[in-house]
C-alpha cells in the first residue's frame, strides 16, 4: 500500500503564541478603557455631570460642599456654535437654578436662579424683586443685612434683552450676579441642577485662587472626615 505524505509542519513556538496573545489582550483592554472613556466624555458633555458650589451665594438652597447633577441636554454652552442655530432652545424657566459660564470670566463657572426671562422688565425695590410691576414672590431668599440697609437699595426698572436672562443668588446680600456683571446671555447657559448626590461641610473657597496645596489640604480633609463632615440627609436633595 502506497503512502501519501503531506508538507511538513512546524509547530509555532509557545513564546511566539503567547506573545500574540498577550498582544491582543492588551489591545482589546485598551480599547475597552478607550471605549469607556469616549462615553464618560460624551456623557458628562452633552447629558449630565457632577458640580460643586464653592461659595455661599446660593444658601440656603444649595451650600458650599454640595455635589450635584446638572441637566445639560440641549443647553447652547455645550453644543458647537455651528449647530446651535439648528437645534430647538432649550426650556428655561424663572426659578430654574441653573449653571453659566461667568459673563465676567469666561473660565469661571457660576451657579445661580433665573429671575427675569426675555422681554420682561425687572426692578429692585429694597429686598422685593418686581417683574412687569408685580412683586415676586420669592420663599427661597436669604438676607442676612439688616433691613435697614436695603431700604434706600434699588435696580432697575431695565428690560431684558432677547435670549438673555436676570440671575439672581438665593443669599441675596452675598452674591456676585446680574446686579453687577447684567444679563446672562442663553449662549452661556451650561444645565439645570438636578439633585444632591453627596453634601461635604466644607470652607468657602475661590475656585481660580485654588492652588495644588490647597487641593492637596482639601481632598485630605475629606479623607479624614469623611463621616463625620458628611451631610447625610442632603443626599437626594431635589433643586
Amino acid at each position: 500500500m502506497a503512502y501519501t505524505e503531506g508538507p511538513a509542519t512546524t509547530p509555532e513556538a509557545p513564546e511566539r503564541t503567547g506573545n500574540r496573545n498577550a498582544w491582543k489582550s492588551g489591545w482589546e483592554s485598551v480599547r475597552s478603557v478607550a471605549s469607556i472613556l469616549a462615553i464618560a466624555w460624551l456623557f458628562t458633555s452633552f447629558v449630565a455631570q457632577a458640580t460643586v458650589v464653592p461659595s455661599e451665594s446660593m444658601e440656603p438652597t444649595v451650600l458650599v460642599g454640595d455635589h450635584f447633577f446638572i441637566d445639560k441636554v440641549g443647553f447652547p454652552a455645550n453644543l458647537p456654535e455651528t449647530v446651535r442655530e439648528w437645534l430647538p432652545d432649550r426650556d428655561i424657566e424663572r426659578g430654574d437654578i441653573i449653571a453659566l459660564w461667568s459673563p465676567e470670566d469666561p473660565g469661571l463657572r457660576l451657579v445661580k436662579r433665573v429671575i427675569g426671562l426675555p422681554g420682561e422688565t425687572v426692578e429692585l425695590r429694597g429686598t422685593d424683586i418686581y417683574i412687569d410691576d408685580r412683586r415676586l414672590d420669592e420663599p427661597y431668599v436669604m438676607h442676612s443685612l439688616p433691613p435697614a440697609l436695603h431700604r434706600e437699595s434699588g435696580f432697575g426698572p431695565v428690560e431684558i434683552p432677547d435670549d438673555s436672562f436676570f440671575m439672581m443668588g438665593d443669599n441675596r446680600d452675598n452674591s456676585r450676579d446680574s446686579r453687577y456683571w447684567g444679563f446672562a446671555s442663553r449662549d452661556n447657559m451650561i444645565g439645570r441642577a438636578l439633585f444632591v448626590y453627596w453634601s461635604f461641610q466644607s470652607e468657602p473657597y475661590d475656585p481660580l485662587r485654588w492652588t495644588l496645596l490647597d487641593r492637596v489640604a482639601h481632598y485630605g480633609s475629606v479623607a479624614l472626615h469623611f463621616l463625620t463632615r458628611t451631610r447625610w440627609a442632603r443626599t437626594g436633595t431635589v433643586l
